[in-house]
């Protein structure tokens, strides 16, 4: 059996807000090709990408006046979707000129799209990142992207199994500190906590890198991770000298974004901070290359090979093998069944649902 199908009542990153300034952007999520652009007075539009007309993207197109002008054959679509302008012949609209409009929010240096029921939109769902909105007080990397061939709920498992640090990347992320650590994992709804306490060891380069802890020094190593459906990560990692309160000590926190393209390919966003040496830019640009070594060199081609033996298979029919370790991880595949379920049982009740 193939993988199922995505979660589309849910709020998906379509964009740093960084990305979307005055071109029109191609950001497809989901499968769904959509158009974003910048109006004016700032407000972000998402449309379908494709031009009823001839189905050309949109996204080649221009921003006039607020809308966008499809580049094959002139046809201006607003911000609800509508046509407003016909520049062939004698200018008539048709009521089928028209393409989907999704509701859109842009939050915390984020583009958030709801790819579902419009109706069922509610921004009071979006996961709130406040650290993106303290730059006076954190020390941030710039805003990163990566496009990986990896179907989206692998990056998922990797991000939720933090022991795998120790052997994956034991000259970047891990310590020997993490082999013995206390694992606590608890659900809240549609979240998922997964802190894990790692005392008396040997401190990740991490740290040793940025002058946080000498080289040597024993010390009480914590990671904590948050997840929340579908794809949007927490993580806090921090050190303090053996037998030090938390509060004592330095921690980087990272934001990790998944928006799934399609079942090959995730756009993985992320940012990195931290408490200490704020302004040390040369200890920032460090940071930023030791991270991009453990996702691009060790993670990356590690989960991509996974990806490609499971050959597009379903995870629960290839009978993997579990391991205490993994219950963070399976607890998330269990809650995107559970809301993929909880989509389709919607649609059969409701006609209106079906439409979409």
């Amino acid at each position: 059996m193939a993988r199922t199908q995505f979660i589309k009542n849910a709020w998906y990153v379509a964009a740093w807000s960084s990305e979307i300034i005055d071109a029109p952007q191609l950001a497809k999520i989901i499968g769904e090709p959509l158009v974003l652009f910048r109006k004016t007075d700032g407000e972000i539009v998402a449309l379908s990408d494709t031009c009823p007309h001839r189905f050309a993207p949109l996204h080649m197109g221009k921003v006039i006046d607020d809308v966008i002008e499809c580049g094959y054959h002139g046809l201006r679509f607003g911000a609800s979707g509508k046509c407003v302008h016909n520049p062939v012949g004698n200018g008539a609209i048709p009521s089928a000129a028209r393409v989907r409009s999704f509701a859109v929010v842009e939050r915390d240096s984020l583009i958030w799209v709801w790819m579902g029921a419009a109706e069922l939109a509610d921004p009071g769902k979006i996961i709130d990142f406040p650290w993106l909105n303290d730059r006076d007080n954190l020390c941030m990397t710039a805003d990163h992207s990566m496009h990986q061939s990896i179907y989206y709920e692998l990056i998922i498992d990797n991000l939720l199994d933090l022991a795998h640090g120790a052997f994956l990347h034991p000259t970047t992320l891990g310590s020997e500190a993490v082999m013995k650590g206390k694992t606590k994992i608890r659900q809240d709804g549609d979240r998922i906590y997964y802190d894990r306490w790692n005392p008396d060891g040997e401190p990740a380069t991490l740290f040793t890198l940025t002058g946080a802890v000498q080289p040597g020094t024993r010390v009480d190593y914590w990671n904590d991770m948050r997840w929340d459906a579908p794809g949007n990560f927490y993580l806090e990692v921090g050190v303090t000298e053996t037998g030090c309160p938390r509060d004592k000590g330095h921690y980087m926190g990272s934001v990790h974004l998944l928006t799934p393209v399609d079942e090959e390919t995730t756009i993985y966003r992320w940012i990195l901070f931290r408490n200490f040496a704020k302004s040390d830019d040369g200890i920032t640009k460090s940071l930023e290359a030791l991270v991009n070594v453990a996702f691009r060199q060790e993670d990356e081609p590690m989960v991509k090979a996974v990806h490609q033996r499971m050959a597009g298979r379903d995870f629960w029919d290839m009978e993997p093998l579990i391991l205490p370790g993994d219950k963070a991880a399976i607890l998330a595949r269990r809650t995107i069944s559970r809301l993929l379920e909880s989509e389709a049982d919607l649609l059969l009740t409701d006609p209106v649902l079906q439409e979409v």
